[in-house]
């Protein structure tokens, strides 16, 4: 028992270091994020993160009615509404507030 209290304990030292040593990626451009970027990435995401959560769920729930009504039949419809609803950045980052749009 007590070896494994040990491993655990060094488990649990590794993955805190390895999180304490993470940074987020730098931009493509290599500008540092101003502090107001910051605040409107925080402010963004009161906003976002809860729609994309609704909207997400909605395509769910759509996905889960074409596959009812359609008895399976169109699966890839239902795949493709998923994907379109659920995947991609959940949350704003203070890098995404002033990127260049090409």
């Amino acid at each position: 028992m007590k070896q494994q209290s040990l491993v655990s304990l060094m488990l649990v030292i590794a993955l805190a270091a390895g999180c304490a040593t993470h940074q987020p990626p730098m931009a493509a451009d290599g500008r540092v994020p101003a502090a107001d970027d910051e605040v409107g990435g925080v402010v963004a995401n009161f906003w976002y993160a809860p729609g994309r959560a609704l909207v997400c769920g909605g395509g769910g729930i759509l996905a889960g009615l074409v596959m009812t009504m359609t008895l399976g039949q169109n699966y890839e419809q239902a795949s493709q509404i998923m994907h379109g609803s659920c995947s991609g950045p959940w949350i704003v980052r203070s890098s995404d507030i002033r990127t260049a749009v090409p």
